[in-house]
């Protein structure tokens, strides 16, 4: 809950019009993943990322060198990604996008937050976990399928609530609050988390025995763009660190959720000092 109280008494009064470099950055994050990391085009780094860049990704050194001895390494290795882009939003400096990625045997789902500043890459966070095939899940469906819709108009005090609404699931529900998810949750609800089955009432199974409290939780970074919220949420207790993403109805209610869950590394098999948040 240490999130909520600051979030509920600033967010909720908000009415920021859309930041004006959003679809700008939007362009530049799929360039520097598609471009430069796909395509492996180092030439690209200096243009696309600040030099002052940022990474919390645990196995890439911290600033452009980082990432320039990251990707040469990759095309030394014969490592060449594919990624299948299947959801993209932006609010303010932000930009996050859920992706499908392969190399070689291994198919991965990604989640990547980006910061920018002055049209810039200049901050990066990512969780990564190996795909589920879709005739595996528990509910039938992809850890990347659904819906979503970031052109849909929302206004800036919906977008407010929309966001407030995610954190307190995050923070609260998913740590077996049986009565926040009631209230949160819509008339459905669709799960891409490849172990649970669709709809409510198997969550409400799972926690039944819970005390509905989970300490070390942190909501970090979060974006609402559209419909959707995606937030990067650390799982203390846990020991992951996660890319949580929902779909709100016209009423802010939770439908459909999709995350990406990674173990924090130890502190020592990190490849920079900044930890993954």
């Amino acid at each position: 809950m240490k999130n909520l109280i600051a979030i509920s008494a600033t967010l909720l009064v908000m009415s920021v019009p859309a930041f004006a470099g959003e679809e700008e950055n939007k362009a530049v994050a799929l360039r520097a993943l598609t471009e430069m990391f796909n395509a492996q085009n180092v030439e690209l780094i200096d243009e696309l990322y600040h030099p002052r860049y940022i990474q919390h990704s645990p196995s890439i050194a911290d600033g452009r060198e980082g990432i320039r001895a990251s990707v040469i390494w990759m095309k030394e290795n014969g490592m060449k990604p594919q990624r299948e882009i299947a959801r993209v939003l932006a609010q303010g400096d932000l930009v996050g996008v859920q992706a499908r990625v392969i190399i070689g045997d291994e198919t991965a789902i990604v989640g990547d937050i980006f910061r920018f500043e002055d049209g810039q890459i200049i901050e990066h966070w990512d969780t990564s976990q190996t795909e589920v095939p879709q005739s595996e899940t528990a509910n039938g469906n992809s850890m990347i399928d659904g819906g979503g819709d970031v052109d849909k108009y929302v206004s800036n005090m919906d977008l407010a609530r929309n966001t407030m609404n995610a954190v307190e699931f995050f923070d609260c529900g998913i740590a077996g609050d049986i009565e926040t998810l009631k209230r949160l949750f819509g008339a459905e609800y669709m799960q891409h988390n490849p172990r649970v089955p669709n709809g409510t009432e198997p969550i409400f199974g799972f926690f039944q025995d819970s005390d509905g409290t989970l300490g070390n939780v942190t909501v970090h970074q979060t974006i609402s763009d559209g419909d959707l919220t995606m937030a990067l949420v650390e799982y203390a207790d846990w020991g992951n660190a996660v890319i949580e993403i929902v779909r709100h109805d016209d009423e802010g209610k939770i439908v459909e959720h999709w995350d990406i869950v990674q173990e924090i590394p130890a502190a020592e098999d990190f490849a920079h000092g900044n930890s993954m948040f």
